[in-house]
């Protein structure tokens, strides 16, 4: 009869404890409406599961401060010199760190880098592999373009073309994917089209996807294979994680610069056009595709989106997220050692070698 007793006891207080804490977190948090959640002041810790050469790139990041959008043609050119200034400076350095050699050519008239690694990998022999860079579609031209190509061309052992494309404020939207589609059809007449990769890393890599997208609807050759690395594909809609890993990447924030780049490059098209927002692109045929992010990637979430509708129509679609690395992180190792970068190259021959002819 004691027993029973305590029992009923127990569970009386068990109930009126949980209701208590019910209360107290009611009080403390804030609500949360359908879908939408708020968040407090929260401190980050380094993450865990990375290498020590990549805790010290960590140790070095710096979020920038929110830079406004110019307001004329002219504004932008003069913020478009100034990026890419630095990232020439890059672009040169990492050729000469890994012994990479390249020169300036014009293909289908589209100024383009070829880049050659200092040992060719007998796989590929003397093909190319054709590459659109990144920079928000407006920076990352000229000798800035070198480095993605540099990374791909000396962690595959294969020749790049680099297209130099056109890019805003005087070139808007679909000037890039012409300059690209060019150099693509020039460089497959001497080469096969199966055998032959389309690559980008973030407005590069949306344009890998656009331009490929755009070879299916004209039912021209397509790529054996495509890397989008970290690719903007959505310029219509905010993706989740450009709100919830705002103030962890570099890369800053949508609202503001980034915002504006979209807006310059689409100039008024509607932005759910596929070409703009490859995510919204018939899929269905898409040759083989791999994907590249990291944990911090403010683009995570366009680059998980794209993979699940990649898949989502049976194309054969690889994702690779690292922990800990923001935008483009996987290139870290241009002018240094960085492990995790020389797994994403590893990563990026298995495929390649997987999918090419």
């Amino acid at each position: 009869m004691k027993t029973r007793f305590f029992q009923r006891l127990g569970i009386s207080a068990a109930v009126s404890l949980l209701a208590c804490f019910q209360a107290a977190v009611a009080q403390e948090l804030p609500p949360i409406f359908p879908g939408v959640t708020t968040l407090g002041e929260r401190t980050i810790p380094a993450p865990v599961g990375i290498s020590p050469e990549m805790l010290e790139v960590v140790k070095e990041r710096q979020i920038p401060p929110v830079i406004p959008a110019p307001e004329t043609t002219e504004g932008w050119l003069e913020l478009q010199a100034l990026f890419d200034v630095a990232g020439e400076e890059l672009g040169r350095a990492a050729a000469a760190y890994n012994e990479v050699t390249y020169e300036v050519k014009e293909i289908a008239g589209v100024r383009t880098y070829i880049v050659t690694p200092k040992e060719l990998n007998e796989r590929w022999g003397d093909r190319f592999f054709v590459h659109t860079h990144g920079g928000a579609f407006v920076f990352g031209g000229g000798d800035s373009a070198l480095r993605e190509a540099v990374w791909a061309a000396h962690g595959l052992g294969v020749k790049v073309v680099s297209v130099d494309y056109r890019r805003p404020p005087l070139h808007p939207f679909p000037a890039a994917i012409e300059d690209a589609l060019a150099v693509w059809r020039e460089v497959t007449k001497d080469q096969d089209a199966a055998g032959t990769a389309l690559f980008g890393t973030s407005a590069g890599g949306n344009i890998a996807l656009a331009t490929t997208l755009k070879l299916k609807e004209l039912g021209e050759s397509l790529p054996g294979a495509v890397f989008a690395g970290t690719p903007a594909t959505d310029l219509e809609n905010i993706s989740d994680t450009w709100y919830t890993l705002e103030g962890l990447d570099p890369l800053g924030a949508r609202d503001g610069m980034l915002a504006a780049t979209f807006d310059i490059y689409a100039r008024g098209a509607d932005p759910s056009n596929p070409l703009l927002s490859p995510i919204n692109g018939d899929l269905d045929g898409f040759p083989p595709t791999i994907l590249i992010s990291g944990t911090r990637d403010l683009l995570l979430s366009d680059t998980v989106r794209m993979h699940r509708a990649l898949r989502k129509v049976g194309v054969e679609a690889d994702l690779h997220v690292y922990d800990g690395q923001t935008h483009a992180d996987y290139m870290q190792n241009l002018i240094r050692y960085v492990p995790e970068s020389e797994d994403a190259q590893r990563e990026l021959y298995s495929f390649f070698d997987k999918h090419l002819e």
